[in-house]
């Protein structure tokens, strides 16, 4: 296994928009339960998904493990280190643009990773919140999945999001 430092895995836009352009990008989604069974969402601030509301989650940078990468991805986004309880699933997530243009789709292969928190790590992950320097989302919230699922407006609750909760998700592979 390659010994990675902190911050490898960066790739500069215009080679990642490269990348976007010839091949699918592995991912890592976070589903977040706390104690009451609500799931937190993060309203997007960027492309792909702009301005709706996503689970947490992130690319799968190369020599990094799924489980590392939740790790990872938990810290940026929403401020502590968090670790799967069961993998959902693997999704399909492809959009007609990407973070930077709309010049090329993007193709996600997501691993959707359950995330059950402990009253403990519930507390840490909300004091967090409010101290995260998240530049990928302008607010968070705690949702129900029947809100979720049932929310009218896939412009503003994400198709994908929904698919997590929805028994015969279209976009499933396993």
């Amino acid at each position: 296994m390659a010994n990675l430092s902190e911050d490898s895995g960066f790739i500069p836009p215009d080679e990642y928009v490269d990348i976007i352009r010839q091949t699918q990008i592995v991912s890592a989604d976070l589903i977040i339960f706390n104690q009451r069974g609500e799931i937190l969402l993060g309203k997007r601030n960027n492309s792909p998904a702009k301005n709706t509301w996503f689970v947490p989650g992130g690319r799968v940078r190369k020599y990094e493990t799924i489980t590392d990468a939740v790790k990872r991805i938990s810290l940026q986004e929403v401020g502590t280190e968090l670790e799967t309880t069961s993998l959902l699933g693997v999704y399909n997530h492809i959009y007609t643009d990407n973070f930077k243009n709309s010049d090329t789709g993007t193709h996600y292969v997501c691993f959707a990773n359950n995330i059950i928190l402990d009253e403990n790590k519930e507390g840490e992950v909300i004091d967090s919140l409010k101290n995260v320097e998240d530049n990928q989302h302008s607010e968070f919230r705690w949702w129900s999945a029947a809100d979720i699922l049932n929310h009218p407006d896939d412009e503003e609750v994400h198709m994908y999001t929904k698919n997590y909760f929805h028994p015969t998700s279209w976009n499933k592979e396993s």
